[in-house]
């Protein structure tokens, strides 16, 4: 596990205001009136992770790492963070990503806010100065230097591409299939992939419509069904796969050139930022919810590797014996590279615009396992939102929420603010509390701490990589009193 000391940290000095602020110490006589710290000093998080900023109540430094809570009683390392525009929510993330990297991490971005004077996503810029490369960009129709992820690619495993191809024609019909009609899609996906297999390519998504409108007598007479009620049981789905994937005579469809072909990225799935770029897909449409599923459920099976934080794989450490009675074991060194001890290398997912995911049931659903086993991926996801009111409250949604362990508040309208505090169950207090807090302060919930004001602070070198507009940039000067 690397560790940061406070002292030893280089940006400490940058981080300082220029002007200390005098407050008023709180005075008490009675033993009665203690309750008045209960809200206001919450224990520290400790000195291993990345430098936030101050909180302000303690005057203490705020650093924070799911990695590193997860040890001292924090359950997972999934966040939300939420706010009015141009309160902070970009900048803390931006700032607090590319600080995680310098900790060892990697970082994937799916990217679907666009900066309009430079006409490209608002993290192309932290991307391109992180690792040199440019994002991996989506558009509808295809293009030049446009990206294509194939759901029926080989590197998606069956089960999972069952569900991942079920969940694009739900999303395209708006509705879920029945058992006749779910059966005929699994029926045709295998199918497609023996046909593809038989030419010598692999399956794309007009295979599986194809299949759907030409089922073979065998598959029809191992359900019990003729071939035209197993046609019949399908139709509607290879339609909407038609509307949503075009052909070589209509290239209108709404995923054309992003996940109609075969998969070609262009990727490095070692790079330390990976940006996908969803700036040019139509926001709340439902291109954008699928693409988001599609892209989830690809970096699960290629890009979260059990790789070790010194680049290794497991193979290549020895195994120590911990327990001789059980034969328990762990990985230990590996003396090709000088490692002393296996330790899975830390990712963390972002999600901007994250309504587009929680919001929608069948997504929320499609990701629930992904989210539910983060924590053994080594993986913490940050979801980016305005408010909660944008999220439905299915039951699927409320699961996704639940599995936030950090949450972090930032300013809201009243009306809002309520809303939030009666849905995540948070202290009645803090509604009001929400509303006062200016640009760059935020209430933490980490676990069950609650941290009233944490003021996020930048070093001169992030803000022009972190601001998305130039209304935030007087964040840096936000005075602690202000809160």
């Amino acid at each position: 596990m690397t560790t940061t000391n406070l002292l030893d940290f280089t940006p400490l000095t940058p981080l300082t205001p220029v002007h200390e602020t005098v407050r008023r110490p709180l005075h008490t006589e009675t033993t009665t009136s203690q309750a008045l710290y209960l809200p206001i000093a919450p224990p520290t998080l400790g000195t291993a992770g990345a430098i936030i900023g101050r909180e302000l109540y303690s005057g203490k430094a705020f650093i924070y790492c799911p990695f590193s809570a997860f040890g001292d009683g924090l359950p997972g390392g999934n966040m939300i963070v939420m706010g009015d525009t141009g309160r902070g929510k970009s900048a803390l993330t931006k700032t607090y990503t590319a600080r995680q990297i310098r900790l060892g991490r990697q970082v994937v971005v799916l990217d679907t806010k666009e900066q309009k004077e430079r006409e490209e996503g608002e993290w192309a810029a932290l991307g391109r100065s992180l690792t040199g490369k440019a994002p991996v960009k989506f558009t509808p129709g295809g293009g030049p230097a446009a990206s294509c992820i194939n759901p029926m690619d080989p590197a998606i495993a069956g089960k999972r591409q069952i569900e991942l191809v079920r969940t694009i024609v739900e999303l395209g019909l708006d509705k879920p299939l029945d058992e006749f009609a779910g059966s005929a899609l699994r029926i045709a996906i295998r199918r497609a992939h023996r046909r593809a297999s038989g030419l010598g390519r692999t399956p794309v998504l007009a295979d599986v419509a194809a299949a759907l409108r030409s089922p073979e007598e065998s598959d029809a007479t191992a359900k019990q069904r003729t071939r035209d009620e197993l046609l019949g049981d399908g139709l509607e789905a290879s339609y909407v796969l038609d509307r949503l994937c075009g052909s070589e005579q209509d290239a209108t469809g709404d995923l054309t050139g992003m996940l109609d072909g075969p998969t070609s990225l262009g990727v490095d799935l070692d790079a330390d930022m990976i940006v996908f770029d969803l700036t040019k897909v139509p926001s709340g449409g439902v291109a954008m919810t699928i693409l988001v599923a599609v892209i989830s459920v690809f970096l699960e099976e290629v890009w979260l590797r059990p790789l070790c934080e010194c680049g290794t794989e497991p193979s290549l450490h020895e195994r120590i014996v911990v327990d001789a009675n059980s034969g328990a074991w762990e990985l230990g060194p590996n003396p090709s590279s000088g490692c002393r001890r296996y330790t899975q290398r830390k990712r963390i997912l972002v999600c901007e615009e994250a309504w587009h995911v929680l919001g929608t049931p069948q997504l929320a659903s499609l990701l629930e396992k992904f989210l539910k086993f983060a924590r053994g991926y080594g993986l913490s996801c940050i979801f980016i939102v305005h408010h909660l009111s944008d999220i439905d409250d299915s039951p699927e949604t409320q699961a996704a929420l639940k599995m936030a362990d950090t949450i972090v508040i930032y300013s809201q309208k009243k009306s809002e603010a309520e809303a939030t505090v009666a849905r995540l169950g948070l202290p009645s207090w803090t509604a009001e509390h929400i509303t006062r807090l200016r640009r760059g302060i935020a209430l933490w919930k980490v676990g069950e701490v609650i941290y009233p004001g944490v003021q996020h602070l930048l070093v001169e070198a992030e803000q022009h990589l972190c601001f998305s507009s130039g209304s935030m940039t007087d964040l840096t000067s936000t005075s602690p009193d202000t809160a």
